[in-house]
C-alpha cells in the first residue's frame, strides 16, 4: 500500500467516511483495514489512526489541571501468543500530578498504612513498584457473562507516570488482552485498585479461567483504596465514590464525564457500528480513574506520616489507631481533631472512653458534658444517646460519691429523651436502665440523709 493511499484511508477512517456496500463499515472489515494501515501490526510499526484527536475530544470533558490527551497519543497493535490486541499509551511527568509532588517521600508512610489496614504485604509498599489498575466492563454485576473491554494500567517509569489502555475490539481478542495484562502485571510487586477486592480482581480471575490462562490476582499483594477511604472519611463526604474523593482530596473536578451506567451501552454501540469515536469519553473516564489511583495512594501515604495535612482525617486516623491498640496515638489525633473542631459526635464519644481507659477521669467528664451540650443544641437532628448522661452519672456516683449530682444527670437524660423527635426516641431497654439507675440513686440519697 503506498504512503499516499495509506494516509488518505487513515483520514477517511477517522472521519467515518469509509463505507462498505453502501453502509457503515462493519467492525470486522474496519479491523482488517486498521491492521492494513498499521503495517505488520507489531508494536513500533506505523500507528493506527489516533483515538484522541482534537476533533474527537469533547470540550471540557477532562479534569481541570490535567492534560491527559496530548495530540501525540496513538494506538498500536501488540502481537501476543494468544493473538493481537490494541493498546494506547500515555505518559506525563510525575511532578505534574496533584498529591505526588513529594513523590520520593510518600512511601515512607507504608509501615503505618500496613498496620492500620492490617495488611502485612503493604509494609514496604513502594509507589514506583505498584501497578494501578482499573477496568471498564460490559456490565456492572460481574459474573461469567461480563467482559472487560478496556483495561487501564498505570505505573511509574523514571520520572513519568505511564498509563496503557488495552482495548477489546471484539470478544475474540479477550485472551490476547488478558495475556498482555498478565505480562505487564508480572513486572510489579503490588496491585492498587478502587473496590478491586470485590469487583475488578475477581472478575479478572474469572476471565482468566474462562480463557484457560494461569493467574490468580486475588492472592496478590493488593491495596484497595476504597477501604482506607471509608475508614478515614466515612461520613465526612456525601459518599466515598472515587470521583468524590478525587474532588475533595485531590482538588480535581470532572466536567462532562460519562456515567458508569452508560459505559456498557457505548461499547455495545461500538460493536454494532464500529465507530470507536463514541468511546472517547469512556477512554477519558478510565484514564482519569487510573491517574486518581496514584494521587490518592500518595495522599494516604502522606497522611500516615503527617496526619495534620488534612484535619478531616484526624479523627478517622485516631479511631484506626484505637482499634489497633495504639492508645497514645489515638488520643493525640482525636484531641487534635477536637481542637480543630473537626471531630464528630462519634469521635468525641470515642475520645471520652479513651480518657476513661487512661484513667484521666477529669478530661473524660469534660467530654461527656460537651456531648450533652451538643445533644441539647441539635436534639432534632441527633438520635438520643444516653451514653454521656450515664457516664457522667457513673463518675459522680462511684468516684465523687455525689449522689445528688449523679441523679441530676440521670434525670437530665429523661428530659432529653422526651424532647427527642419520634424518629429519635430511645428504646424501651434504655429507658428501663435509666429508671433503674434513678431508683438506685434515690435510695442511696435517702439512706445517706437518714444516716446524717
Amino acid at each position: 500500500m503506498t504512503r499516499d493511499i495509506r494516509n488518505r484511508l487513515a483520514k477517511a477512517l477517522e472521519r467515518g467516511e469509509v463505507r462498505s456496500a453502501g453502509s457503515t463499515l462493519g467492525p470486522g472489515m474496519r479491523r482488517r483495514l486498521e491492521r492494513a494501515l498499521a503495517g505488520s501490526g507489531h508494536e513500533g510499526d506505523t500507528p493506527l489512526p489516533r483515538l484522541y484527536s482534537a476533533d474527537n475530544l469533547a470540550e471540557g470533558s477532562v479534569a481541570e489541571g490535567v492534560e491527559p490527551f496530548p495530540r501525540g497519543l496513538v494506538g498500536c497493535e501488540v502481537e501476543t501468543p494468544k493473538g493481537r490486541v490494541l493498546k494506547y499509551r500515555w505518559s506525563t511527568p510525575l511532578q505534574e500530578l496533584a498529591s505526588v509532588q513529594d513523590f520520593d517521600g510518600a512511601s515512607e508512610g507504608s509501615g503505618v498504612l500496613s498496620v492500620l489496614l492490617e495488611n502485612p504485604s503493604l509494609e514496604k509498599f513502594d509507589l514506583s513498584r505498584a501497578l494501578y489498575l482499573d477496568t471498564e466492563t460490559t456490565g456492572l454485576a460481574g459474573g461469567t457473562g461480563t467482559y472487560i473491554f478496556l483495561l487501564g494500567l498505570g505505573w511509574v517509569e523514571g520520572d513519568d507516570f505511564v498509563v496503557e489502555q488495552l482495548f477489546l475490539r471484539d470478544f475474540g481478542e479477550e485472551a490476547a488482552l488478558l495475556y498482555l495484562a498478565g505480562e505487564i502485571a508480572g513486572r510489579f510487586d503490588v496491585l492498587v485498585t478502587f473496590n478491586g477486592r470485590r469487583y475488578d480482581l475477581p472478575l479478572l480471575d474469572t476471565r482468566l479461567v474462562m480463557n484457560r490462562l494461569e493467574g490468580n490476582l486475588s492472592t496478590w499483594p493488593h491495596l484497595d483504596l476504597l477501604y482506607p477511604a471509608r475508614l478515614l472519611y466515612g461520613g465526612t463526604f456525601e459518599d466515598c465514590r472515587l470521583q468524590t474523593l478525587e474532588k475533595e482530596l485531590v482538588g480535581q473536578y470532572r466536567h462532562g464525564d460519562v456515567p458508569g451506567s452508560e459505559i456498557p451501552r457505548l461499547y455495545f454501540d461500538y460493536l454494532t457500528g464500529g465507530d470507536v469515536t463514541s468511546l472517547v469519553k469512556v477512554f477519558e473516564h478510565n484514564f482519569l480513574d487510573v491517574v486518581t489511583l496514584v494521587t490518592l495512594t500518595a495522599h494516604f501515604l502522606h497522611l500516615c506520616q503527617r496526619p495534620e495535612l488534612d484535619p478531616r482525617a484526624l479523627a478517622g486516623l485516631g479511631r484506626l489507631h484505637h482499634r489497633r491498640g495504639n492508645r497514645e496515638q489515638a488520643l493525640r489525633l482525636l484531641e487534635q481533631a477536637r481542637s480543630r473542631r473537626a471531630a464528630t459526635y462519634r469521635d468525641l464519644r470515642d475520645l471520652g472512653f479513651l480518657y476513661k481507659r487512661s484513667s484521666d477521669y477529669r478530661k473524660a467528664l469534660e467530654v461527656w458534658k460537651a456531648l450533652i451540650s451538643r445533644q441539647k443544641k441539635v436534639s432534632s437532628e441527633l438520635a438520643f444517646d444516653a451514653t454521656p448522661y450515664v457516664e457522667a452519672a457513673k463518675h459522680y456516683e462511684h468516684r465523687v460519691r455525689d449522689y445528688a449530682r449523679a441523679l441530676e444527670f440521670t434525670e437530665g437524660a429523661f428530659v432529653q429523651a422526651s424532647a427527642s423527635s419520634n424518629g429519635h426516641k430511645p428504646s424501651g431497654r434504655v429507658m428501663d436502665q435509666l429508671h433503674h439507675r434513678a431508683g438506685r440513686l434515690k435510695r442511696r440519697l435517702e439512706s445517706k440523709r437518714a444516716s446524717t
